[in-house]
C-alpha cells in the first residue's frame, strides 16, 4: 500500500489522542458485520486512550442508510462532543454535518463511494479514496478502523475482529500477507485464501454469526455490539447466545439459493438474474454475497418484496459492470428510495408501488451497458 497523505492520517491520529474523560462519545454504525467490527474496535480503541468506554452508540437507520431526525436527537439530546460514524457514506448529509459541528467534532469511518468532501477544522473524512492507491472497496472499514487505532494505541488482540470484517465485505485481497499472519497467530490454516474457504474458518464464523443475527433481527444488534465491546477472541462471539440465528438463517438462506437456480429471470448478455423473494428475515444480502461468488460473471439482484419499502442487494464479482451505478440509476427519481455501495456489492430500497419499473430499468440498463 501507498500512501497519498500521510497529513490526513497524523490528523486522525491527535483527533482519537485528543479525545479526554470529559468527552461524550458517540458512535452511529452500520448494522452488517463490517459495521459492527469497525465500531467495536474503533470504540475499544479510545477506552484504552481514555480508560473510559465511548457513552453512546446507535446503530443506523437501515430504511434511509442516513442520519436521521430521530438519531439526531439522541446524539443532541447525549450532549455529544466526540461524534465517530462508521460504515456509511454520512458526508452525504453536508448540513446534518455542519449543524452537528457547533457542538461537535466528527470522525467519519467508511470506505463506500465517495460523496462530497466535508472536511473542516471540526470534520476528518476518513476513507480510503483520500489517502492510500487500495480500491476503497477491498479496504472495508473494519480495517480502516483496526489501521487507525494501531497507530496510537496496542490494538492487536482486535486483529480477528478486521479480519472478520474483511472476511464478511469479501474485502481480503490486498491484504493476505496479514491475513496469513492472523491466522497463524490463532493456529487456523484455511483451505485457501479464497473468500468461500476464509468464510469457513473460525473467524470467518463471527462474521456469519454477526449477519445472520442482524437479518434474524435488527433490534438484537446494540446487544451484539456490547457483546464484541468485551470479548477476547473470536470464540466469545461464535459461543455466546448469537450463535443460535446462525443456523436458523443458515436454513432460510438454503432454501432461497436453491429456489434461485430454478426460478430466477435471465436477461440479456450481461447476464443480468433477478430474483424476486419473500421472507420474515433480511436475509437478502448475505444471499447476493453467497451467488456472486458462485457466480462471478453475472449480474445478480435479489429483490426482497416482503415489506414496504422493497429491498434490494446486488453482487458483480468481478466488476465488469458495477452494480451500484446500476441500482442508484434504476432507482432515481423514486421518491424515498436510496441505493449506496461499491462495484462488486451494493444495496437499493425503494418504495413497491416502483417494483414493475424499477425491474425495467434494470433490463434496460443492462443492455445498454453491454451495448445491445
Amino acid at each position: 500500500m501507498t500512501i497519498t497523505n500521510e497529513i490526513l492520517l497524523e490528523r486522525i491520529d491527535q483527533f482519537l489522542l485528543d479525545i479526554t474523560v470529559a468527552d461524550t462519545v458517540t458512535l452511529v454504525h452500520d448494522t452488517d458485520p463490517d459495521g459492527i467490527c469497525s465500531s467495536a474496535i474503533i470504540a475499544r480503541c479510545i477506552e484504552r486512550i481514555r480508560s473510559k468506554k465511548i457513552d453512546l452508540a446507535i446503530p443506523l437507520d437501515k430504511t434511509t442508510h442516513s442520519v436521521t431526525p430521530e438519531t439526531i436527537k439522541k446524539i443532541k439530546a447525549a450532549k455529544t462532543t466526540i461524534l465517530i460514524t462508521c460504515d456509511f457514506s454520512f458526508e452525504e448529509q453536508p448540513d446534518v454535518i455542519k449543524d452537528l459541528e457547533k457542538t461537535c467534532k466528527i470522525l467519519i469511518i467508511d470506505h463506500h463511494k465517495l460523496c462530497g468532501d466535508v472536511t473542516s477544522d471540526q470534520t476528518i473524512l476518513y476513507k480510503p479514496h483520500l489517502f492510500c492507491d487500495i480500491d476503497p472497496a477491498r479496504y472495508c472499514t473494519g480495517k480502516l478502523a483496526y489501521d487507525a487505532a494501531a497507530r496510537v494505541v496496542d490494538i492487536e488482540d482486535l486483529d480477528w475482529m478486521a479480519a472478520a470484517a474483511c472476511i464478511a465485505d469479501i474485502a481480503t485481497a490486498p491484504w493476505e500477507g496479514w491475513l496469513k499472519h492472523v491466522f497463524s497467530k490463532y493456529g487456523i490454516t484455511p483451505k485457501s485464501l479464497n473468500s468461500t474457504d476464509l468464510f469457513n474458518t473460525p473467524i470467518g464464523d463471527v462474521s456469519k454469526t454477526v449477519s445472520s443475527t442482524e437479518v434474524f433481527d435488527r433490534k438484537l444488534v446494540p446487544g451484539m455490539l456490547t457483546t464484541f465491546l468485551s470479548a477476547k477472541t473470536y470464540e466469545d462471539i461464535t459461543s455466546s447466545k448469537y450463535g443460535k440465528y446462525k443456523k436458523i438463517i443458515d436454513g432460510e438462506i438454503k432454501k432461497h439459493i436453491a429456489a434461485f437456480d430454478k426460478k430466477a429471470e435471465k436477461h440479456g448478455k450481461m447476464p443480468l438474474y433477478i430474483y424476486e423473494m419473500t421472507s420474515k428475515y433480511h436475509v437478502h444480502s448475505p444471499i447476493s454475497t453467497i451467488l456472486g461468488l458462485k457466480y462471478p460473471n453475472r449480474t445478480i439482484i435479489i429483490i426482497n418484496k416482503t415489506r414496504d419499502p422493497i429491498s434490494v442487494s446486488a453482487r458483480r464479482s468481478d466488476k465488469k459492470y458495477p452494480v451500484n451505478e446500476l441500482l442508484s440509476q434504476a432507482v432515481n427519481g423514486f421518491e424515498k428510495s436510496n441505493a449506496g455501495g461499491h462495484a462488486p456489492a451494493a444495496g437499493a430500497g425503494f418504495p413497491k408501488k416502483h417494483l414493475k419499473e424499477f425491474k425495467e430499468r434494470l433490463i434496460t440498463l443492462s443492455k445498454k451497458a453491454v451495448g445491445g
